[in-house]
């Protein structure tokens, strides 16, 4: 089960703002498909930051 901390989840707008900067500047020529590439990078960059809280305490 997932276990989140109000702490932990500051962890995730950074994480979704990387993601929307790196996949919103693959170059494309519609504006669709530049917007449904921020919102894959946006919810690819959290789920790499829940990936990444779940992960630490294991290692630990």
């Amino acid at each position: 089960m997932v276990n989140l901390v109000m702490n932990n989840l500051l962890f995730f707008v950074p994480a979704a703002i990387a993601g929307v900067v790196l996949c919103g500047e693959v170059p494309v020529a519609s504006k669709f498909a530049r917007g449904s590439l921020r919102a894959v990078g946006a919810v690819c960059g959290a789920l790499l930051a829940l990936i990444i809280l779940e992960a630490i305490p294991a290692l630990l």
